[in-house]
């Protein structure tokens, strides 16, 4: 392959398709949209839970079932679109508030109403597959000991803990109804449509490399491209020893993020070259100043207090032993090959203008 073809799914079996009917919370944001086109590629029928149709991507606006709905109907409401499914994949979650309430009402209240509305649908699917977070957990103690599955919680933020507490419930809630759970838990995740890691590639599209601390320390996380995650997914929807169990979806990569600024400007390729790291004083001083924006405007305003207790901590990696034992996990998309791939997906969408060099290409439109 060379680095400007787009990265294109991959079936997370052997088998061409299953032809089931896939339930999918979430496919109007970045994980969810991967997770339902996937199971469309391997000829499944797939019904997405949406507030509308218009809210879905482009690419999602043809060839799939809606169940019109939110997390936070009632389960008597979602029961009908859950009639006869064979798997259910609960991906959404919301990831940014103000409040810890705002959180539970969608990754706490909003898994209870899906799990009841199972109950009441009468069905009983092959599996429940929840989309979790590695935040449940919290970050490593270092990047030779990786956080596993059996391992303490101790999240660090409000998203974290409403995670942990899903999870918690679910697993609860499952047992009592003999439904068939299994969760996933991945590190951070990017890739095309993401709004999260993109704020990195809005710097780097200036030139700019950005960071907290000194350079000259380093701070690892691991991660996990958009579609690598959602063949993941599936793989552990799919798998019968899956059932009863956790796991972490992640490229074991434990990237230093100086590498993850590398990378990014080989791929984008700005004209411009500087760097900014932030010490941690100063970021607490801007944390504490927009908690006052977000109590006067109720927006969402970052860095935040709450978000420092992932933006500090500087070793989030997880191990994916468990997964590679039990259904053969491993990621496929290099961080350099996903990288290129996602730089060029923001472009071409507009989302980032990049300034270069008069005849300077991006490294994603140059042949390996």
């Amino acid at each position: 392959m060379t680095s400007h073809e787009p990265i294109t799914p991959s079936t997370p079996s052997a088998a061409a398709s299953t032809g089931k009917l896939c339930y999918v919370t979430g496919a109007t944001g970045f994980v969810g949209s991967h997770v339902a086109e996937l199971l469309k590629a391997r000829g499944n029928r797939v019904r997405l839970l949406v507030r509308s149709r218009s809210r879905l991507h482009k690419e999602l606006q043809e060839g799939y079932e809606i169940a019109e709905g939110s997390l936070e109907d009632a389960p008597d409401k979602l029961a009908e679109g859950l009639k006869g499914v064979d798997y259910v994949y609960h991906v959404a979650g919301l990831i940014g508030a103000t409040k810890q309430a705002e959180f539970d009402r969608v990754n706490v209240e909003g898994t209870s109403n899906i799990i009841s509305a199972i109950d009441k649908s009468g069905t009983t699917p092959r599996r429940l597959l929840l989309v979790s977070s590695l935040a449940s957990i919290g970050p490593a103690e270092s990047p030779d000991k990786p956080v596993r599955e059996d391992d303490k919680p101790q999240p660090r933020t409000m998203y974290g803990l409403s995670k942990l507490v899903g999870e918690q419930l679910a697993w609860q809630k499952c047992r009592g109804l003999n439904i068939p759970l299994t969760s996933v838990r991945p590190p951070a995740v990017y890739g095309p449509r993401d709004k999260g890691i993109f704020e990195f590639f809005k710097y780097m599209a200036k030139g700019m490399e950005v960071g907290i601390g000194s350079k000259k320390e380093p701070r690892w996380l691991d991660l996990i491209h958009g579609r690598d995650l959602a063949r993941g997914i599936v793989m552990a929807a799919e798998s019968e020893r899956a059932e009863g169990e956790a796991y972490f979806i992640t490229d074991e990569g434990k990237h230093d993020i100086r590498e993850l600024m590398r990378i990014l400007r080989e791929a984008m390729q700005p004209a411009k070259q500087s760097s900014f790291y932030a010490p941690v004083w100063l970021v607490k001083v801007v944390a504490k100043f927009n908690d006052v924006l977000q109590g006067v405007t109720g927006k969402v305003r970052l860095p935040n207090s709450d978000k420092l207790g992932e933006l500090l901590p500087n070793c989030w990696v997880c191990s994916g032993e468990k997964a590679r034992e039990h259904f053969g996990f491993k990621a496929e998309i290099s961080l350099s090959e996903g990288i290129a791939d996602t730089a060029r997906w923001y472009e071409e969408q507009g989302w980032v203008k990049v300034k270069r060099k008069p005849g300077q290409k991006p490294g994603w439109a140059q042949t390996e």
